[in-house]
């Protein structure tokens, strides 16, 4: 099941076969994807990039999906919709892009398709969580209408230094 967001940008389910093209992205995007991304470091081979990816896809989480995104016809990065709680009824996000297509809103496009991406799953709530120098994903967060609800210190040393993880919401 495909979903075409706009002309240039379309969500496909994501899959283990798609990891030769997912390493060559994580590749090529590595110094910038490494600032915030725990598993870049991981994702060094065609095994580890299929066990990345078998671990997203078969993570048993409830109401996950994941898939690649499409920006003008290549692969440009992965976008998740990573659980929905069926106690507090918040759906968590997690994406990446490559660098060649950042800035072109293809996140913020996303996410105005995701109430009807998320019909039926009983969510109520978007979570963003952000490292709090991951501007870009803050900025993705804020222009979305999320506003910050918690932070928790000292959540990861990345990008040679200790930094907070900010958890912003959107009620759907």
């Amino acid at each position: 099941m495909h979903i075409q967001i706009t002309e240039q940008i379309k969500l496909s389910p994501l899959l283990t076969t798609d990891a030769l093209e997912i390493l060559n992205l994580v590749n090529a995007n590595r110094v910038n994807l490494n600032k915030f991304l725990y598993w870049v470091k991981e994702v060094n081979c065609i095994d580890s990039a299929q066990r990345y990816l078998s671990d997203r896809i078969n993570s048993d989480l409830s109401g996950a999906r994941w898939f690649k995104i499409y920006f003008k016809g290549r692969i440009s990065g992965i976008f998740a919709i990573k659980s929905v709680c069926r106690d507090s009824f918040i759906a968590e996000l997690g994406y990446w892009l490559a660098s060649a297509a950042q800035g072109h809103g293809v996140i913020s496009k996303v996410i105005q398709k995701l109430p009807e991406m998320l019909n039926g799953s009983g969510a109520k709530v978007i979570e963003f969580r952000c490292l709090e120098q991951n501007y870009a994903s803050i900025n993705i967060a804020l222009k979305s209408g999320a506003t910050l609800v918690d932070t928790i210190p000292d959540y990861m040393f990345t990008d040679q230094a200790k930094q907070k993880l900010h958890i912003y919401r959107l009620p759907l």
